[in-house]
């Protein structure tokens, strides 16, 4: 209910505000963002700790994990594509986008909070914790005696580099496509393969470990952005051709991005598993809070880096206009710039999350080592009781 709220008063600053001073609502959007990440923080932390506690089989958790993310995926999927047509539709005077936010606000504050709040309502923990309350230091200990858990921090935070491509993608088709409603079109094949790419995932999981879909898959996606890159570097501002291959990027890039929403979280729930064999305890909030962590971190690191580089490739600000342009002084190809930082920049510099990879141990033979040595653990000890 908080976050519900404060979701509606967040998105509806611009109707609140009204002529308020450029300062004012810089103020209120940084004291409502503030509030809205310190409540759903305290809901998504948990929501994604219950994966690990919903069941002790690995194939439940896939599962449970998969079908969150598919649905995520087609309600915010539909969001995106909603609020990309609004952009231009404000533009042309056609659509009040104050309006347009706030309605969507309240749609979200409501029906959507209350699907949300069904994790609470609707779910059964099958995996008790076995640790007391944890304090601060024991948090950090976890996260440093936990070494795999260590290793996927480290590779989410190496990976903010290639989320500033979505800071330039819309600048991308405004600025060289000239509308941003290609977006749309050149989005829809891939969030299509999005949602069909879950149900082959569990094909690839009775085949392959978890490090080696997420390897194949990255590299994958990398040599179909260097292929597209290529075809596409004469013809960046053509979108007859572009939006053709963009098509293509998207595709590949859904089919990575899907296997990344799920396993790596799966990865998450192995490691917590790996430390009730280590030390006999076990504390899905503490890894989960890591990911959510490093998850805004990471988005924030993207948005400083995004913003840093604007300049760099000669976009400057028209007050007149009311948006970003390529400036006319620019020394640089700035269109040719943009092409490149939606495609094989941050792909190739995306390679080098798969560093840590390398130290990730936990391949399938060990987890059902472990797994069936803390299965009977946990019947010793369920003897042990009923025996008092």
């Amino acid at each position: 209910i908080p976050l519900g709220i404060v979701t509606v008063l967040f998105f509806a600053g611009p109707v609140i505000m009204g002529d308020a001073s450029h300062f004012a609502k810089v103020v209120y959007m940084c004291v409502t963002y503030f509030i809205w990440e310190f409540f759903y923080t305290i809901g998504d932390i948990p929501f994604w700790g219950l994966s690990a506690a919903i069941s002790p089989n690995p194939l439940d958790r896939s599962r449970v994990i998969k079908s969150a993310r598919l649905i995520s995926g087609i309600i915010g999927g539909l969001a995106s594509t909603i609020i990309t047509a609004c952009v231009d539709l404000g533009k042309n005077g056609v659509v009040p986008i104050k309006a347009a936010f706030l309605v969507m606000s309240i749609i979200a504050g409501t029906f959507g909070m209350w699907l949300f709040s069904l994790a609470g309502t609707h779910t059964k923990e099958r995996v008790v914790p076995t640790n007391n309350e944890p304090k601060i230091r024991d948090c950090f200990k976890f996260l440093f005696t936990n070494r795999p858990l260590l290793t996927l921090v480290f590779s989410d935070l190496i990976a903010v580099l290639e989320g500033i491509a979505g800071i330039f993608s819309v600048y991308y088709y405004t600025l060289c496509l000239g509308m941003n409603s290609l977006s749309i079109i050149a989005g829809l094949p891939g969030t299509i393969v999005g949602w069909v790419t879950y149900p082959v995932m569990e094909k690839l999981e009775k085949r392959f470990n978890s490090r080696q879909i997420v390897v194949g898959a990255t590299f994958f996606h990398a040599a179909v952005t260097v292929v597209v890159f290529l075809i596409g570097m004469n013809f960046y501002t053509k979108p007859i051709v572009i939006v053709p291959l963009l098509m293509i990027l998207n595709i590949s890039n859904a089919f990575k991005s899907s296997i990344k929403s799920v396993i790596p979280t799966k990865m998450y729930g192995e490691t917590i598993d790996y430390m009730e064999w280590k030390t006999g305890e076990r504390n899905e909030g503490m890894a989960f809070s890591a990911l959510t962590l490093i998850g805004k971190l990471t988005a924030s690191l993207a948005t400083a880096m995004g913003t840093l580089l604007i300049p760099m490739v000669g976009l400057v600000r028209d007050d007149s206009l009311d948006m970003m342009v390529i400036s006319p002084d620019s020394p640089i190809n700035t269109q040719f710039w943009l092409w490149a930082l939606i495609t094989v920049i941050p792909t190739l510099l995306g390679l080098l999350a798969l560093i840590p990879y390398k130290f990730y141990d936990l391949d399938s033979k060990k987890l059902e080592t472990i797994r069936k040595e803390i299965l009977e653990r946990r019947g010793a000890t369920s003897a042990a009781k009923e025996a008092e």
